[in-house]
């Protein structure tokens, strides 16, 4: 059984999923080495097997550090501030998140790559919460300057004199390709 929010919806652009990392900070580099044998082929990465998922995650978009790095900042507003997650999906946790003192790991959506999975995670992983990118609301109004008339939501655009005559010279050609096999067909 996945546990809620674990599982990956299809709709998942631009969403975090935080996990600590149960190993001493030494071992932090060890644990996100990936190792490839000599003909390129992917051999091992400690991270990707622990999160149990059913395809290779991006690296580039895979962020493990020790959060003592940001314990003047904090790690809940880390995560609002400096990824644009929702402060209201992240406040519930702060307290939980501030106070983390393993390793943390966050997989951002992009790493995915659109894939239909969901994480499974195995020790050394524990998985914290996921959250999402704070919606953004953009107003949409009418354009009332004189640039924007006639161009959205208001029609056709007036016929241009180079249109016109553009349209002219391609029917006056298409009216000659078509005499042209006529004649030959009655030829």
């Amino acid at each position: 059984m996945i546990m809620r929010g674990l599982d990956i919806p299809t709709d998942h652009h631009r969403r975090v999923w935080v996990f600590a990392v149960d190993i001493p900070v030494d071992q932090i580099d060890a644990f996100n080495t990936e190792t490839y044998s000599d003909d390129g082929d992917h051999v091992d990465w400690p991270l990707a097997e622990a999160l149990g998922l059913s395809i290779h995650p991006d690296h580039d978009f895979i962020e493990i550090f020790d959060p003592a790095t940001l314990k003047d900042y904090g790690f809940a507003r880390y995560l609002t501030e400096a990824n644009g997650m929702d402060a209201s999906e992240v406040a519930p946790d702060a307290a939980m998140l501030n106070a983390q003192s393993a390793p943390v790991l966050l997989v951002f959506s992009q790493a995915l790559k659109g894939a239909d999975t969901a994480f499974a995670p195995k020790p050394p992983l524990r998985f914290l919460g996921s959250y999402g990118l704070t919606p953004t609301d953009v107003p949409m109004s009418d354009l009332r300057s004189d640039s924007a008339k006639g161009q959205l939501g208001q029609g056709k655009p007036p016929l241009s004199p180079a249109r016109a005559r553009g349209m002219g010279a391609m029917f006056a050609l298409l009216f000659l390709a078509l005499a042209v096999l006529l004649m030959i067909w009655v030829a």
